[in-house]
């Protein structure tokens, strides 16, 4: 499987399947690449699509600290550089945002639309969870048949008919001081980036549950619209949050291509 090697020596994994304009999707810092495994079927059929685990888990390098936004930013910029992607598409979701986000304002040159949850910092929910996943982490483990993965899915509250999937996902993608090192390279302010985006933006978000468009937590998109031009919003109705990916694939696919058909890639 490819990967590509970081100026500081991790190794960052990342896969290239279907045909058409470049989209890249970026998941969330515990499911990954394994955040697109039910949309990917329908989403290479019309874009040449671009996976990575974004260091820290899954098959890339898991280092315990010292992980940023800016070092998942220039990774997807390494990646580009090495598949010869001049200008992609970008869809992320969860905490992807934040590299949605964050690649959008530094690499404007390679940014064509966007499509991300809104999460640019995090809010009182985002941190307690975040704290309260820490908490699993240390108490319970993650990986290696601990009952932390579990643990960790019912915190973020994905549908039960899912929860056995996501648990052996996070099993397999999770180490515990890389997950407490991902979410403390959350712990920025993005708020300044929004204003340097002026690329079309959709905000693609599930209408309900702990982390669904209402709550604190899911509440990033209201100031994306606030600050940024050229913004849609894509509700995905009976959804949990960003699991709508996961959830409701097909309907979200159906958002994103009419989106980013809208706004071809120009050569």
């Amino acid at each position: 499987m490819p990967n590509v090697t970081s100026k500081d020596g991790k190794k960052i994994w990342y896969e290239v399947v279907g045909s058409g304009d470049p989209l890249v999707l970026i998941g969330g810092s515990s499911l990954v690449s394994n955040q697109w495994e039910f949309m990917l079927p329908i989403l290479k059929d019309h874009f040449k699509v671009i996976l990575y685990d974004q260091r820290g888990a899954g098959r890339s390098d898991r280092p315990g600290s010292g992980i940023t936004v800016d070092q998942w930013a220039d990774d997807l910029n390494l990646i580009l550089e090495t598949i010869g992607i001049e200008r992609t598409h970008i869809f992320g979701t969860s905490n992807g945002s934040f590299i949605v986000i964050r690649f959008a304002a530094k690499y404007p040159e390679k940014t064509a639309a966007i499509a991300h949850y809104g999460m640019h910092k995090l809010t009182d929910q985002s941190r307690k969870m975040s704290h309260i996943g820490a908490a699993i982490c240390d108490e319970f483990g993650v990986g290696n048949g601990s009952m932390g993965a579990y643990f960790l899915v019912r915190l973020y509250g994905i549908p039960p008919e899912f929860e056995r999937w996501e648990t052996n996902r996070f099993e397999e993608n999770l180490h515990p001081e890389a997950w407490k090192a991902m979410h403390e390279a959350l712990e920025v302010d993005l708020s300044a980036d929004l204003g340097d985006i002026d690329v079309p933006q959709l905000l693609v978000v599930g209408d309900s549950g702990i982390i669904g468009k209402d709550s604190d937590y899911g509440s990033g998109w209201k100031s994306v619209q606030d600050v940024c031009q050229d913004v849609k919003l894509a509700v995905i109705p009976d959804a949990e949050g960003t699991y709508c990916v996961v959830t409701h694939p097909a309907i979200v696919a159906q958002e994103i291509i009419r989106f980013f058909d809208k706004h071809p890639i120009v050569s």
